[in-house]
């Protein structure tokens, strides 16, 4: 490693570039993820006409989108071990009936426009290294400051307060009931295990350390003391947009129900919880499944939940396969094509089973772009579960219908497409626009309000 302001040699790279045995190991190497093999695709693909139709299913109305951002700063240029995180959470929703009357004679209406979207922010900051509460270590000041956060922060609508710390009670416990109380799997100070832990708090009987429902997320454990905490950063800001929107969708089916059946609710991502929070699918899995007997007995339709995914391995694959998939037609994706295809691991280990609470698909839209979505099983269950090491049909248009949103949910982010970026949908981008934490000179404020915080020179 250099030292600070030490730099490389202007053309440092050549040697290392030209070098025989790195032009043989990369001769040697192939890319399966940016491959198409055309035989594996065809017998994985279907028109989106050939995908069930829901009886009764309105065209929905409202669009709901949740997107993230988080950054690390130094909060002190001479001391760069000193951090600090700022998280960004927000949702955007958008009224697809005035959003698509916005035309005047031609003309956009911006007034008409600015009617049809609202956005709303949650903005925290969470403690990096070297950052503690007076008394309190580290972690235990992250896991304090966590807690606070969630406690804080989430949406009022009608005077009705709805917090993160709400959600989460409300995924371990049913739609509309919140639990009193949450089990953690361990103590974050000592061994005890299966702990309960009150919806105010609680201590260990054990070792008498402070105990949190937040503590259920376990970021804790990849929290460094010293170090880089980008980890447990996104982590959290991941947790929170999933939280928020189930805060959302268990507000609206107290408040009204039967409006559920016509608003999409979109994530920024994939439906899944990764590291350690990835447990918490479980939990998600089971208010999913209790949501959807309860609309049933109602009378009511469920709501359209989406991911969707603007970057990664699966966009990068889906974008290099496009030519081989016909317009309006969609994908499924079995454990076998994931694991040789796209992965390159071994098919007899399970993908996402562990954290996915949905499954992917590849849709090719009617102008040609590609969709990397995750959809719901319903009534529950867990989306992968087809054979490991064969290639199986997909199980996505069997009878039973495992999937009866997907064609609706489909056609309605085919409606909400843009060209402002690759392979976009209106909600995210707007979102995304709502939380987005600048870099560079934005980057440099945020340094400047920690250093001041924290009382530093």
């Amino acid at each position: 490693m250099p030292y600070e302001q030490q730099f490389s040699p202007r053309l440092g790279h050549v040697a290392s570039a030209s070098d025989p045995a790195v032009q043989q190991a990369l001769s040697r190497w192939t890319i399966p993820a940016l491959t198409a093999d055309a035989s594996e695709i065809e017998k994985r693909i279907i028109p989106l006409e050939d995908l069930t139709e829901e009886a009764g299913r309105p065209e929905p109305k409202f669009a709901f989108a949740f997107d993230g951002s988080d950054v690390e700063v130094a909060a002190r240029e001479e001391y760069p071990s000193v951090t600090v995180g700022y998280l960004k959470v927000g949702g955007a929703l958008v009224d697809l009936e005035k959003f698509f009357s916005c035309d005047d004679d031609g003309l956009v209406d911006p007034r008409k426009l600015r009617q049809a979207m609202d956005a709303r922010s949650i903005v925290s900051v969470l403690p990096g290294s070297m950052v503690t509460r007076p008394g309190l270590t580290g972690v235990d000041t992250w896991r304090l400051e966590l807690d606070s956060m969630f406690r804080a922060n989430g949406f009022n609508e009608s005077g009705q307060i709805y917090s993160l710390h709400d959600a989460l009670l409300t995924m371990r416990g049913a739609p509309g009931t919140p639990a009193a109380a949450i089990t953690i799997g361990r103590c974050p100070g000592c061994v005890a295990k299966n702990l309960t832990v009150a919806r105010d708090g609680s201590k260990c009987p054990s070792c008498s350390t402070e105990l949190y429902i937040t503590d259920v997320l376990r970021t804790h454990d990849e929290f460094a003391e010293t170090g880089s905490n980008m980890v447990p950063f996104t982590r959290v800001m991941n947790a929170a947009e999933r939280f928020l929107s189930l805060g959302y969708l268990d507000w609206l089916y107290v408040n009204a129900p039967g409006a559920l059946a016509t608003t999409l609710f979109i994530q920024d991502g994939p439906l899944a919880l990764h590291g350690t929070t990835a447990p918490l699918k479980r939990d998600w899995l089971a208010y999913w499944e209790k949501l959807n007997a309860n609309l049933n007995q109602q009378g009511h339709l469920p709501p359209l939940v989406v991911g969707v995914e603007k970057s990664g391995t699966f966009v990068e694959h889906a974008n290099a396969i496009a030519d081989v998939i016909p317009e309006r037609h969609l994908m499924g994706l079995d454990n076998q094509y994931i694991q040789t295809r796209i992965r390159a691991k071994d098919p007899e280990k399970w993908y996402g089973q562990d954290e996915f609470y949905g499954r992917r698909f590849f849709y090719r839209t009617s102008t040609g772009r590609m969709l990397v979505v995750t959809v719901p099983r319903i009534p529950g269950g867990t989306p992968h579960n087809d054979s490991k090491s064969v290639a199986t049909p997909p199980d996505w248009h069997a009878n039973p219908v495992q999937y009866p949103t997907l064609r609706a949910t489909l056609e309605a982010l085919d409606r909400v497409q843009t060209r402002m970026y690759p392979n976009a949908v209106i909600p995210v981008a707007l979102a995304h626009e709502a939380v987005a934490l600048p870099l560079g000179t934005g980057s440099h404020v945020l340094t400047l309000m920690a250093k001041e915080a924290l009382g530093l020179a």
